[in-house]
């Protein structure tokens, strides 16, 4: 019998997602949310995500952003769709020996999270655990059917664009746990990336209201990870150019402090909760209007769409290309 860890996060939900879906699911698993047909018109959108503590977090951090973050995660895969988000639910499993008060603060972090973003948290289950601390959470959210962004939209030539910077969460992560000798002001900015993402909720509606984008994801996994599922999806190849990945000055220091190649956390480190997406090569303007909005974080072209079957390569400033084989977390690997 094949187990887990031989099988991997991704190999079974490929194995699952053989079932078919009906009903008004016009997207099922493949995509950063399921998306359910309203009306001829509107759809809603709903992602689910759970956290374990020693997985995903430790009780040494902060409890307000724990609670924070859960809700985070899921506004970035609405964003990643092009929606808005609107209500949640949120599920816990508890030892019954942990500190009432840690909770309450995990829910106060929840709660602010939801006012800055208009969700309303709408109930939830309570159970028992005879381990570990459990949250899970369910958001749902809407928009108009045909602006949906999906995965399996990229074509060749599309340009590929990311929000943000890249690597800093996978920074943050290192330097909540280890001593390292740097500014403090930039170990504070990424250790914040880590344990508060922003959600580009804003952007991911702009860009799907634009109608430039033809495939779209948040970058979760590693953007290397996360590049290759869009291949999947559409059934293309992909470059990324390493001299385009953007990067932050405290991720920068963070590398030569810990004598870190520049490009390993910031294409499989992860967590940094950037919309990743294609862009039709005729409507690039739209695009880079927004990346210069004040309203909306930079957007950076880093590669483009080719003809294949979902190879990813990195090119070099002299034009040489090599086969990426970096790859994003997987939970059983």
């Amino acid at each position: 019998m094949e187990t887990f860890q031989e099988l991997g996060e991704f190999g079974f939900i490929d194995r699952i997602a053989q079932h078919k879906q009906g009903g008004d699911v016009l997207c099922g698993i493949g995509d950063d949310c399921a998306v359910f047909a309203l009306d001829a018109e509107w759809v809603r959108l709903v992602t689910t995500d759970m956290m374990v503590e020693s997985i995903h977090f430790t009780q040494t951090a902060g409890p307000e952003g724990l609670g924070y973050k859960l809700l985070a995660v899921n506004l970035s895969d609405v964003a990643a769709m092009g929606g808005t988000p609107t209500d949640a639910v949120v599920s816990v499993s508890v030892p019954a020996d942990l500190d009432a008060g840690y909770l309450e603060r995990v829910y106060n972090g929840l709660f602010a999270c939801a006012e800055q973003f208009g969700v309303v948290i709408a109930g939830g289950d309570t159970t028992k655990s005879p381990g570990p601390l459990v949250l899970n959470l369910t958001l749902s959210g809407k928009m108009l059917r045909d602006r949906v962004c999906y995965r399996s939209g990229a074509r060749p030539g599309d340009r590929v664009y990311v929000s943000g910077s890249l690597g800093d969460s996978g920074a943050g992560l290192v330097l909540a746990d280890a001593s390292v000798s740097m500014d403090n002001v930039d170990l504070q900015f990424l250790i914040r990336r880590h344990h508060r993402p922003e959600p580009r909720v804003a952007l991911g509606a702009a860009l799907a209201k634009s109608g430039a984008v033809t495939a779209m994801m948040d970058v979760s996994d590693g953007v290397a990870s996360d590049l290759r599922h869009i291949c999947r999806a559409s059934q293309v190849n992909a470059v990324i150019r390493e001299a385009s990945v953007p990067l932050s000055g405290s991720y920068r220091t963070f590398c030569e402090a810990t004598r870190r190649r520049v490009l390993d956390l910031a294409l499989s480190g992860g967590e940094d909760y950037e919309l990743l997406f294609t862009v039709d090569p005729d409507r690039v303007d739209a695009v880079e209007r927004l990346g210069a909005s004040t309203d909306f974080p930079l957007v950076s072209e880093i590669g483009q769409i080719e003809e294949g079957q979902a190879e990813l390569f990195l090119e070099d400033e002299n034009g040489r290309r090599a086969v990426l084989t970096a790859k994003g977390f997987d939970h059983f690997r």
